[in-house]
């Protein structure tokens, strides 16, 4: 398949040589190409082929649309996570990306990465049974590394935009039956009359300990000073 000046060349099952010319070498005037392999669909391939023309056309180097994601994110978690996060918020990023994310996207390519790849990665989450927390927490990571992506200029758009989440279920109240509610109406009471009789047991200690004390001042006053 040919398109303007890039080229699809396939090379197996689901892979696929994606060929784009660069133009001329200044010194040499020699023709230079841009050349990498896509796995994956034939619309994958032409996906990341119409980005790296549209990178081209824009007057940006084309290499930064060879990378893989997860050499990317080895750079994003180095360079702009690290050294605002704290080091089990650190870890807790580094953890949740090498369990859920890189096994089913580390491999493709930044550039080629497309809303509905990420997508079918939540709904992997969501088929292992992890909980819509997770997912989303899985989300807010990478989007953060999208979003820092775009400002280094190696994306033109963030490919989590328009990701449908899974909802938050909230915790049902739980209401005590008839019986559980006299259980625990009785145990209360129990409760409460427990700590009033030590309550005024020691306030008796204490009130004889008081008379006692002021017994004994006013006898010694009384004999007067030895």
């Amino acid at each position: 398949m040919a398109r303007k000046t890039g080229q699809i060349v396939g090379r197996g099952r689901h892979r696929w040589l994606v060929r784009v010319f660069l133009g001329r070498d200044r010194e040499t005037r020699r023709r230079r190409y841009h050349n990498c392999t896509v796995h994956g669909p034939v619309r994958q391939a032409q996906s990341y082929l119409n980005k790296v023309l549209r990178e081209r056309d824009l007057g940006r180097r084309v290499e930064g649309v060879t990378v893989t994601l997860g050499e990317f994110l080895d750079r994003w978690l180095e360079t702009a996570a690290k050294p605002k996060l704290r080091d089990k918020s650190y870890e807790s990023y580094k953890s949740l990306l090498r369990r859920y994310i890189r096994p089913v996207l580390g491999e493709r390519i930044l550039s080629a990465i497309t809303p509905l790849d990420v997508q079918s990665a939540y709904q992997e989450m969501i088929d292992r049974g992890l909980s819509a927390r997770t997912v989303r927490y899985a989300n807010s990571v990478l989007r953060s590394a999208m979003r820092q992506a775009i400002r280094w200029r190696l994306l033109a758009q963030d490919p989590t935009d328009g990701a449908q989440l899974p909802r938050l279920r909230r915790r049902e109240m739980r209401v005590l039956s008839a019986e559980q509610s006299r259980a625990f109406l009785s145990a209360a009471l129990k409760t409460q009359c427990v700590v009033y009789t030590r309550w005024t047991a020691t306030a008796d200690r204490s009130r004889t300990q008081s008379q006692l004390t002021w017994q004994m001042s006013t006898s010694r006053n009384k004999r007067g000073p030895t």
